[in-house]
């Protein structure tokens, strides 16, 4: 006779381990301090899933493969985005792919996705090699020997304008004043959202206050300037189909739904600044650590410059990336040690479910940090050193799905993945091949924890030419 054993019953998510906290306040000023080293320090203390309190607000961290999973892909319709965060997005990007949820995420899904094919996404690595060898040029002519300047700040702007180009298809010079126009206006913006996130009140848009009046003058800047974009492009067509040039703005008006229909101007401009925000401040903020890093262990840049250098007297292009995978490698790894997105924006639960052995209630919020993730030691041993062999396609395959989660991932993974790495893949590869960044001597590394993770002070480098 076979005895069944009843399952145990779930463990009430309010049960799970965690830190006390302040009466009143919980985590919060141990968060403000400095979050991803704060929440990374629970889960080596507390486990795979802890509760911590911030104000009245209960959140739950998870940094399990197979709980991940759990929210983002198998009950991912349970777990939308939480309202709150979705309403600060809202206020920066419009109400485009980062902010939707639900059927509205994945319409805007299938009609942005045509943007992103392979082929589409390949033809702008000619534009990525010659901006990166614009900037390179200015370097030789105008960066001297010795001379310290802000490598984050020079990332910013070389994404910034390959991605206007991408997204709106002007040439380098004609497109530089409007992405600029638009990168101020999108950094103010992102200034009002970075203190928003970390306050326990939003207030409403209507108030007067100087942080709403920031708002309101910044967003007018930048829909003006995206909505003249889209009316140019529709007056060129004259009231017919609007003609493909090759670029993402083109893509965007000519997609259709399943239906037939199309996206409106208003909800064109919002992926536009979603992809625009996207597609220059977490790369940018990806090739910045990767030139720290680098700069930090002379060996592996030493294997890097070696693999570079056998190109020859030539820039990089698309058909070279297979033979640059240390290059690749050294990237992968700086996004495990500083992931860009290192949040996942919080997940709140739409019924009563479990994770794991834990029973989730209804509007539980559930945080899954990239950040978390990287640092876990059973997947990645001695997780605080850099080492860019833990990316060699062998050990890269024994990693179980959500160990790695850089671009996010499920439903909602960066739909711009392939042309981030494309980018830093050629990017870094091209500035290897003529310079040698250093760091100046005593400036700290201290993680500035905002929509993106960047450094307080930027990156102050000197730059050696190569050869």
């Amino acid at each position: 006779m076979t005895i069944t054993q009843p399952s145990p019953a779930p463990i009430p998510a309010a049960a799970a381990p965690g830190p006390r906290g302040a009466p009143l306040a919980g985590v919060a000023r141990d968060l403000i301090a400095g979050a991803p080293r704060y929440i990374s320090r629970l889960a080596d203390a507390y486990g795979p899933f802890v509760r911590f309190n911030v104000f009245r607000n209960r959140f739950y961290l998870i940094s399990d493969p197979e709980m991940i999973r759990e929210v983002l892909v198998t009950q991912a319709a349970n777990f939308p985005k939480d309202q709150r965060d979705v309403d600060i997005l809202d206020r920066v990007v419009g109400h485009g792919l980062v902010s939707a949820n639900g059927e509205e995420h994945r319409r805007q899904r299938r009609l942005t996705q045509p943007a992103f094919h392979t082929r589409r996404i390949d033809a702008y690595a000619g534009t990525m090699v010659e901006y990166t060898e614009a900037m390179l040029d200015e370097w030789d002519a105008g960066w001297p020997a010795g001379e310290v300047r802000d490598v984050a700040e020079a990332m910013r702007e070389l994404t910034m304008y390959i991605v206007a180009r991408t997204l709106f298809g002007a040439d380098r010079v004609a497109m530089r004043a409007t992405a600029e126009r638009i990168g101020a206006a999108i950094h103010a913006l992102q200034a009002v959202a970075d203190k928003e996130f970390q306050s326990p009140f939003l207030l409403p848009e209507w108030l007067p206050t100087a942080h709403n009046r920031r708002r309101r003058a910044a967003a007018a800047v930048l829909y003006e300037t995206i909505d003249r974009l889209i009316a140019e492009r529709r007056a060129a067509a004259g009231g017919g189909e609007v003609a493909d040039r090759g670029d993402l703005l083109s893509m965007l008006l000519l997609s259709r739904d399943e239906a037939g229909d199309r996206m409106s101007d208003a909800e064109v401009r919002d992926q536009l600044v979603t992809l625009f925000v996207a597609g220059h401040e977490t790369t940018s903020n990806a090739l910045t650590w990767t030139w720290y890093l680098l700069s930090q262990h002379p060996a592996a840049e030493a294997r890097l410059h070696e693999e570079v250098d056998a190109l020859g007297d030539r820039p990089p292009a698309l058909a070279d990336l297979p033979r640059l995978p240390t290059t690749l490698q050294v990237i992968k790894e700086a996004m495990r040690l500083y992931p860009p997105a290192w949040v996942v924006n919080v997940r709140r639960a739409a019924a009563a479910t479990t994770i794991g052995p834990y029973a989730i209630g209804r509007g539980d919020r559930l945080w899954i940090s990239p950040f978390v993730m990287h640092r876990r030691p059973q997947f990645f041993p001695d997780p605080e050193r850099f080492d860019p062999d833990r990316w060699t396609p062998e050990r890269e395959r024994a990693l179980p799905k959500f160990a790695y989660m850089p671009f996010g991932g499920g439903p909602r993974v960066c739909i711009g993945n392939g042309f981030a790495l494309m980018e830093a893949h050629l990017i870094v590869a091209a500035v290897a091949r003529r310079y040698r960044l250093r760091l100046r001597p005593g400036h700290a590394i201290d993680l500035n924890a905002q929509i993106t993770l960047s450094n307080h002070g930027g990156m102050p480098m000197t730059a050696e030419r190569r050869g």
